[in-house]
């Protein structure tokens, strides 16, 4: 994890999910579309059907914030959605990117979601988020500086997004819903943290805090990489608490350029 605490925004007080114009937006990139003329299409040429241009540039932002920023990644992302097989595969990758892209939306979901889901609660409330947010006050000051209307649309949305992408469901109370991971949505992730230099060897890849964004433990993520193993995508092997893991693919980018020809 950054030795640096990163800042809260309250960016999660306007736009919610925006699956759909994030779908079409990475389909844009997949096709070959530069930075610009993904923005183009959106600001000028309306590919998302938005009424203004304030909405339109609105929703550019959002989408450029939270997707476009590292252009690499954001074709690697974009290659990926496209390959999925099914609608909840392609969901949960960009849900994992914006969870990365947005710190307040990753803390919450790893700390008090991922805790009232593991603890055997059916749902989880704004009380909730309000009362971790008070606790990281004094790591993240720049909260103290939100409006109470602004602290509870960001924590509002937080549950939005939830229901968005499929981890929960309801309207005035949300409650969690069964989250399957599909195989290559597990690998992306798998190779995505194999870059990550503080996660050394299989314990720290099974142990790391992205899988609980899955409301996945340890053991849940264990099952997986045998899962994974007899897939192909990697050999894991577990004899007590020794584990080895030795990835197929020597890059992420060789990983999403395999799964991605297997659809072609």
């Amino acid at each position: 994890m950054p030795s640096v605490i990163p800042l809260y925004s309250t960016s999660l007080s306007g736009k919610a999910g925006l699956l759909d114009e994030t779908l079409t937006t990475l389909r844009l990139v997949a096709n070959g579309s530069d930075l610009e003329a993904v923005r183009a299409a959106i600001v000028k040429g309306d590919v998302l059907g938005k009424a203004t241009h304030k909405n339109r540039l609105s929703v550019w932002e959002k989408i450029h914030e939270r997707y476009l920023t590292n252009w690499p990644q954001a074709v690697l992302l974009a290659k990926m959605v496209m390959a999925s097989p099914d609608r909840n595969s392609a969901r949960l990758l960009i849900y994992y990117e914006f969870c990365c892209s947005e710190p307040i939306l990753y803390d919450a979901i790893i700390g008090p979601v991922f805790g009232r889901f593991s603890g055997g609660f059916t749902g989880v409330e704004i009380s909730d988020l309000q009362t971790w947010l008070d606790s990281v006050e004094a790591d993240h000051l720049e909260i103290r500086r939100w409006s109470p209307q602004t602290r509870k649309k960001v924590l509002s949305n937080i549950l939005t997004v939830l229901r968005d992408f499929g981890l929960m469901a309801g309207t005035a109370r949300k409650v969690f819903q069964p989250v399957y991971l599909p195989l290559p949505v597990f690998g992306y992730v798998l190779y995505r943290l194999h870059d990550v230099p503080q996660l050394p060897g299989p314990r720290g890849v099974i142990s790391a805090p992205d899988w609980r964004l899955f409301f996945q433990d340890e053991e849940d993520v264990i099952a997986l990489l045998n899962e994974a193993a007899a897939a192909g995508y990697c050999t894991f092997k577990r004899q007590g608490d020794v584990m080895t893991l030795d990835l197929r693919w020597s890059t992420r980018e060789a990983y999403v350029a395999a799964i991605a020809g297997q659809v072609q």
